[in-house]
């Protein structure tokens, strides 16, 4: 009976609801064929986007893209984002994995006695051993909480990323528009220039101008349609970056309008304080707050590794049926800390507490040194455009002048045309 009982028990269990494989191969061309198919006007993007922006939107996609938009593009996009969400379910998996007791043993089989006598048979039926370890000073709660640490450290790693992701939209961004408004310069400098070089060619024809003139005229028209073409190409490179950046293939954006209001705008310094811009930065920076969880993780790890000190229990059960006997074993197992007491784990659980302490610190203070050349730079970056705006909108003014002039016929089209 007791063999019976055993048995049906081991059959149970082996055939409890488990998990089963599911093949997922990667296919390379498969996935490059979905990159190519990549679109902003995806039905997907159009509803996440109606999703998680603040201001409706009137069309899907939009006419204009701004970066909000393109942030968020580039968040349903960005190949970065999805590793690292990956990464999190890993770390998030992993706590299921540190909150598992170990599971029973159990042995079954016939025994043999070989001295027995003839009388005797010398098979017993039903020997069946059962160990069930029991695990001791807390390490399972030790466990369970380093593993939810990293999972908070997974989870600002995604934050990174995300954040990552928007600074590199946000370059692209810029060096698109500013890259458009070079060319636009460029372009309309090509055509003064071509058009100062015509009509000295035209003077020259009616001998009132020598060839030294148009050869000087000649040569700045095509310095300039070579600074022309190096303006296009670099529209063409700003195109790329923004599609990486995205996520998405180049041809994408054919035909899409980038807007960004708020570019001539910048932050008055006056809102930028030293002191401001640290505590911003040091409240808020999240490789910050992912190094204090990573250290919160490694102090787990010691309190975990100090509590494997303490042996666990294994708790040893044996039955078995032999000449009509019923025998029953209960035989607990301990792991004597004789040889070593973990003496090494703990030393290196401290030793990674102490470096995850120094890495942060580390990293505190390159934050507090960039912050304040980043802030040092933006000063200077504002005090270079409030000249640059005086010095354009003078130009502008006198610019007018000269239009006027030349509509009044005090200056010619020649002398327009340079200046």
């Amino acid at each position: 009976m007791g063999l019976r009982i055993t048995a049906f028990i081991f059959l149970s269990v082996c055939t409890m609801s488990c998990a089963t494989y599911r093949p997922a191969s990667v296919a390379p061309a498969e996935t490059a064929h979905q990159f190519a198919a990549r679109t902003l006007a995806s039905g997907d993007l159009c509803r996440y986007l109606s999703a998680n922006l603040t201001a409706p939107l009137p069309a899907c996609p939009p006419a204009r893209w701004d970066l909000a938009s393109l942030t968020l593009a580039g968040f349903f996009y960005s190949p970065d984002l999805a590793v690292a969400e990956a990464k999190l379910n890993v770390a998030e998996a992993a706590i299921i994995t540190a909150g598992q007791r170990p599971n029973p043993t159990i042995g079954i089989g016939p025994a043999y006695t070989a001295s027995a006598a003839p009388a005797i048979a010398p098979w017993a039926i039903g020997a069946a051993e059962l160990n069930f370890p029991i695990e001791t000073a807390g390490k399972r709660s030790y466990r369970i909480a380093q593993a939810q640490r990293l999972a908070d450290a997974a989870a600002l790693e995604v934050g990174e990323t995300a954040w990552r992701v928007r600074s590199a939209v946000r370059t692209a961004l810029l060096n698109r528009l500013l890259a458009q408004r070079e060319y636009s310069l460029a372009r309309a400098y090509q055509s003064a220039s071509e058009r100062a070089a015509q009509l000295l060619q035209e003077r020259v024809s009616a001998g009132v101008a020598s060839a030294p003139e148009v050869n000087l005229a000649l040569v700045n028209a095509a310095t300039a349609r070579l600074r022309t073409a190096q303006a296009q190409s670099r529209v063409c490179e700003t195109i790329d970056e923004l599609a990486a950046a995205l996520g998405v293939p180049a041809g994408s954006l054919a035909g899409m309008t980038l807007v960004w209001p708020e570019l001539e705008h910048p932050p008055d310094e006056a809102l930028l304080t030293r002191e401001r811009v640290r505590q911003l930065a040091l409240s808020n920076r999240l490789d910050l707050r992912r190094m204090l969880a990573e250290y919160a993780a490694a102090d787990e790890a010691l309190r975990l590794e100090i509590a494997r000190q303490y042996p666990d229990i294994n708790l040893g059960g044996g039955y078995s049926w032999e000449v009509g006997e019923n025998i029953f074993q209960l035989l607990p197992i301990f792991s004597l800390p004789l040889m070593n007491q973990n003496q090494g784990p703990i030393a290196e659980a401290r030793a990674k507490r102490s470096e995850a302490a120094a890495e942060f610190t580390q990293l505190q203070q390159s934050i507090i040194a960039r912050t304040n050349s980043a802030l040092t730079r933006y000063h200077g970056s504002l005090d270079a455009y409030a000249q640059a705006s005086s010095s354009a909108a003078f130009s502008a003014k006198r610019l007018a002048a000269i239009q006027r002039a030349a509509e009044l016929g005090d200056i010619d089209a020649l002398a327009l045309a340079t200046i």
